[in-house]
């Protein structure tokens, strides 16, 4: 199901958690509706870009730019120009652990022609396999931008961002189990600083 105000599961618990009724039509003349829409993505992005996700995970291979956009000037030092996807929240790879990268304003500039693997958090657009972890953190982080306009007690407020950062550090606990212990960068593990500094 596409992930919308008016049918998403993680805008309900964010109302329940703030012991409020969820609006029962989301259009223009209800204002808890028109929060609830402008608070949805945010929420949502926040605890995206908070975590290197497993669900969220893409791999690309993004297009060469043909010409850059308007404005835009060559960067001699990152020659290469990259149209990087629209879904895309957060960057985490790109290329080998030696390319040299940098993005201005959507575009990805990098040192390495292509093809240029991309590795980033995606937005997402449905709620089907998400963790029931995430969407908790999800709905906790909605709950929270909601309640300084909708709850009148201060208390509830700070209680709500205690468990909100307690609901988001559980997600992040659990879709950890889902990736090796090994380095991402296939470097060998004893070449880390801390090991260097140990020896």
């Amino acid at each position: 199901m596409p992930l919308t105000s008016s049918t998403s599961l993680i805008v309900a618990q964010a109302f329940r958690y703030m012991e409020l009724s969820r609006p029962l039509s989301f259009d223009d003349t209800d204002q808890q509706s028109v929060d609830a829409d402008q608070t949805f993505p945010e929420a949502l992005r926040m605890c995206l870009e908070a975590c290197d996700w497993s669900f969220a995970s893409k791999v690309v291979h993004p297009p060469i730019m043909s010409e850059l956009l308007p404005g835009m000037i060559t960067d001699d030092d990152l020659p290469f120009n990259f149209v990087l996807p629209g879904d895309t929240v957060t960057v985490h790879e790109v290329g080998d652990a030696f390319t040299r990268w940098r993005i201005d304003r959507q575009v990805l500039r990098a040192d390495q022609d292509a093809p240029l693997r991309l590795r980033y958090t995606a937005m997402l657009d449905s709620e089907l396999h998400l963790p029931a972890s995430f969407r908790n953190a999800v709905a906790l982080r909605m709950a929270c931008l909601l309640a300084p306009r909708w709850l009148t007690t201060e208390g509830k407020v700070q209680q709500l961002e205690m468990r909100a950062d307690q609901a988001l550090k559980e997600a992040m606990r659990r879709d950890g189990r889902t990736a090796s212990a090994s380095r991402v960068d296939d470097l060998d593990s004893a070449s880390d600083w801390v090991s260097e500094a140990l020896r």
